[in-house]
């Protein structure tokens, strides 16, 4: 397999970037506006921290590495940085801000001080609150979709177009080199790595 051009490192991957790279792989993104936008102003190292807690309680460690192993945090801070739009962001940031200074109120502390069963349930919950809510844009088309949901989102596309998730996790096949038209899935089988094409459509709204 070709080495991904430094310019289209993470760090580097600007929205064209993207949109190239999901066309490659076959991952639907909604398209943001590709208007400029204001820098993104440097996250602060608890706000990396809460933001990987979150990632790895989606996608935790299991015989393979989880969301931390696979850099989603980083991944993260770059579609904040070139995806997300001002309002976007803005509103991502206002969410996550929100959900620790909850957590601090609910438990009396951080919660990356949380027992692993706390941070579990506190994140479940919330989760589970808001996926079974609807979810719309308001009149100033600024997205209402809450910080739990947005982290699950990140969480996934960031883990399985990672090379961990797509090599590792997913059983790499690019092409199959016979025509099986029922193939047997046995126990622990992993999917294909073609799989990212199925992902649902990424928005941050």
């Amino acid at each position: 397999m070709n080495k991904m051009p430094e310019s289209l490192s993470l760090q580097a991957l600007n929205r064209r970037d993207m949109l190239q790279l999901a066309a490659m792989f076959g991952i639907a993104l909604s398209v943001p506006t590709l208007a400029a936008k204001a820098p993104l102003a440097p996250l602060s190292a608890d706000e990396m921290a809460l933001i990987g807690d979150v990632s790895e309680l989606i996608i935790p460690a299991t015989d393979t590495g989880g969301a931390l192993a696979a850099g989603v945090p980083d991944f993260v801070k770059m579609m904040l940085s070139n995806w997300f739009s001002d309002a976007e962001r803005d509103h991502f940031m206002s969410g996550l801000r929100e959900f620790s200074a909850a957590s601090s109120k609910k438990y009396g502390k951080p919660f990356a001080a949380l027992s692993a069963s706390q941070k579990d349930l506190y994140f479940g919950e919330l989760l589970a609150a808001a996926e079974a809510a609807p979810h719309s844009l308001s009149a100033g088309n600024v997205p209402h979709t809450p910080f739990v949901v947005l982290m699950k989102r990140l969480t996934i596309f960031g883990y399985y177009s990672s090379e961990l998730g797509a090599t590792t996790e997913l059983h790499q096949q690019v092409a199959s080199a016979q025509y099986v038209p029922a193939a047997e899935i046995k126990a622990g089988d992993r999917a294909d790595s073609g799989i990212t094409a199925a992902l649902y459509p990424f928005s941050a709204s």
